[in-house]
């Protein structure tokens, strides 16, 4: 009896770690995202691709979460997943647009000009409307959806919708894109019409404010050191830092966007560092 109880013990110890390392990397294969309303949408990072909006319009936040997204998905991919599976707009702001602030332009281009490069929709708005809508359409016509990290204003969203309902109209976009919100303000920057249209045309899904596990008045000096010193992101987290002194604050909030497209929860400051930016996380 004590030898078969030996066996269990053992067996339950290996089902427990066998079931803790397929939910760290369950986002591998399939991440699951539940709206408020219960809908959910599951990513698949073989067909499915991620738009990440920046507004940079005022506040400089924005650099900070970009070298987050940047250090993320490259630990848990690659860069030629990044460039096959995701494309990075600045100037994704609505009312808020008279703010822009063009040094922004220095973070996007330390963060992801190795990694497929960046759209202005702050100097061509048409322009990345078009490449979106080309770019969109693509993977839904492959099969895939498409998963828009809102990490400013929906109004840019509203019209790649509007142009991809007329060029694809067999496609059900309130299932095939699917935009994940985290901030009351961003939504009350955006156009009322683009809003109400982002909402009743996609997935559109609402989190919890990551502002309140993502933003550190006086910020984190030993995150900041471990951030700088990365062999592998340091210069983007630099980039990131020269354009919003992290001294004042840390806050890379938008970024609870990603996570929970991704499936992986709200994870704090202390736990992201621990889990990306550690020597034993390297890419």
């Amino acid at each position: 009896m004590k030898t078969i109880s030996k066996r269990a013990s053992t067996l339950i110890q290996l089902l427990l770690v066998v079931a803790s390392l397929l939910t760290a990397g369950f986002w591998h294969s399939s991440a699951i995202a539940q709206d408020s309303n219960g809908t959910k949408g599951n990513f698949d990072p073989k067909s499915d691709v991620i738009s990440l909006h920046y507004d940079h319009a005022p506040d400089r936040d924005d650099g900070h979460s970009a070298a987050a997204d940047r250090t993320i998905l490259e630990t848990l991919r690659d860069r030629d997943w990044i460039r096959k599976h995701t494309i990075a707009v600045s100037g994704a702001y609505g009312k808020n647009k008279g703010k822009f602030n063009a040094k922004s332009d220095a973070v996007m281009d330390a963060v992801w000009k190795d990694c497929g490069g960046w759209l202005s929709a702050h100097r061509d708005w048409d322009g990345t409307v078009a490449e979106l809508a080309v770019r969109w359409g693509a993977v839904l016509k492959a099969g895939g959806d498409v998963w828009v990290k809102e990490g400013g204003q929906s109004d840019i969203t509203a019209d790649v919708v509007r142009r991809l309902k007329k060029q694809l109209p067999g496609v059900d976009t309130t299932s095939r894109i699917h935009i994940v919100q985290h901030s009351n303000w961003n939504e009350n920057q955006t156009g009322d019409q683009a809003l109400a249209y982002s909402k009743k045309n996609t997935h559109y899904i609402r989190i919890r404010d990551a502002n309140r596990y993502l933003n550190r008045k006086g910020g984190d000096a030993s995150f900041v050191k471990a951030a700088k010193g990365h062999p592998v992101f340091g210069p983007a987290w630099k980039a990131a830092f020269d354009y919003y002194n992290p001294e004042k604050r840390l806050d890379f909030s938008d970024t609870g966007e990603l996570m929970h497209m991704l499936g992986l929860g709200e994870i704090g400051i202390e736990a992201f560092q621990k889990r990306f930016l550690s020597s034993s996380t390297n890419p």
